[in-house]
């Protein structure tokens, strides 16, 4: 029996093409494209099955996020505007303007912080995406990271067994802000957010970029990675 049931009939190259594992590369000679690729009207909303022009999206999380991203349709900005406008009070806001004005968002430190992040995600890749966001909160810092190196796994952080003392007081919020996105709790508020004096510039920035990490998953590292910010 041969393998093509329409071999001598017109139909053959149909049920050849049929037959063709995905992404298949032929043999021999002949350009291959390697597949499709979106482009920023592909992904405008209003082709979404969600779209109402009379009403914001009812989602909590784009369907085509990584599309969009994919075709740089989106910036961080409009992503970190998303994530905090449900509960953004006067000041807060105030000074989310004010660091969207003057800074550009870059989610790791440098390299160290990366390779710590990335290490630790790919070992326990079953982590939720609050704890991939708290995980990176823990690892931006060499004094808090090495209290919590051996006090999580896949399920989470056994937080009860970490002792803070001695820590740097610049670094107590980024601990506290990791927890709370952990486990829920409210060891830090969006008036605490709103202060300099008890969040510094840098912890405020990694907070912002843990909460979308927590928020939309790894997908929104992709963003950064188009405009070249992350260091690898």
């Amino acid at each position: 029996m041969t393998r093509y049931f329409m071999r001598d009939t017109p139909l053959r190259q149909m049920e050849q093409q049929m037959m063709t594992p995905p992404n298949f590369k032929p043999r021999g000679h002949g350009l291959y494209h390697p597949g499709f690729r979106y482009k920023p009207k592909d992904v405008d909303c209003r082709h979404c099955t969600n779209f109402d022009r009379k009403h914001p999206c009812p989602l909590k999380q784009c369907i085509c996020l990584e599309e969009r991203i994919e075709t740089g349709a989106l910036d961080l900005t409009e992503f970190v505007r998303d994530c905090f406008c449900s509960e953004m009070g006067p000041q807060l806001q105030k000074r989310l303007q004010d660091y969207l004005d003057h800074r550009s968002i870059n989610f790791f430190l440098g390299d160290a912080h990366w390779k710590r992040w990335k290490h630790w995600r790919d070992r326990y890749y079953r982590m939720s995406d609050r704890n991939k966001a708290a995980l990176f909160l823990l690892t931006a810092y060499e004094d808090i990271w090495r209290r919590v190196i051996w006090k999580f796994d896949s399920e989470g952080f056994d937080f009860q067994s970490v002792r803070l003392s001695g820590i740097q007081p610049e670094l107590y919020s980024v601990y506290q802000a990791a927890k709370a996105i952990s486990i829920g709790s409210r060891n830090i508020t969006t008036a605490d957010l709103a202060s300099p004096e008890l969040v510094t510039d840098e912890a405020f920035q990694l907070i912002i970029c843990a909460l979308l990490l927590a928020k939309y998953g790894d997908a929104i590292l992709n963003l950064e990675r188009k405009t070249g910010d992350i260091k690898q």
